[in-house]
């Protein structure tokens, strides 16, 4: 059995370490002021999930107050008061509502 390890998955394989320790260090550091809430567990996104939330830079705390994702066109309130809500740029996903990603658009 002579299997052949591709450039291409050498390269995808030894980015997906560091990938994935940046991602959970910025969770790890959302979290650390004990004001904001994450609403994404990365270990329950598929890897276009996680693309897509990078893609459009989220973030669970937006730095700029008015513009947060509670006021943005595409965000669904959540159920509970409190919780998290949904986003239709990220298929429905949870979302903080305190969140910010490049898509924000005034919700009229």
């Amino acid at each position: 059995m002579d299997k052949k390890i591709s450039r291409r998955t050498v390269l995808l394989r030894g980015l997906q370490i560091p990938i994935g320790g940046s991602v959970l260090l910025g969770l790890s550091a959302c979290g650390s002021d004990g004001g904001t809430q994450v609403c994404a567990d990365p270990n329950n996104m598929t890897s276009a999930e996680e693309s897509v939330r990078r893609t459009l830079k989220y973030t669970e705390a937006s730095a700029d107050p008015a513009k947060v994702c509670s006021g943005c066109a595409f965000f669904h309130a959540p159920k509970e008061s409190g919780g998290c809500g949904s986003c239709e740029m990220f298929g429905g996903k949870p979302v903080n509502p305190g969140g910010y990603c490049d898509s924000w658009s005034v919700d009229s």
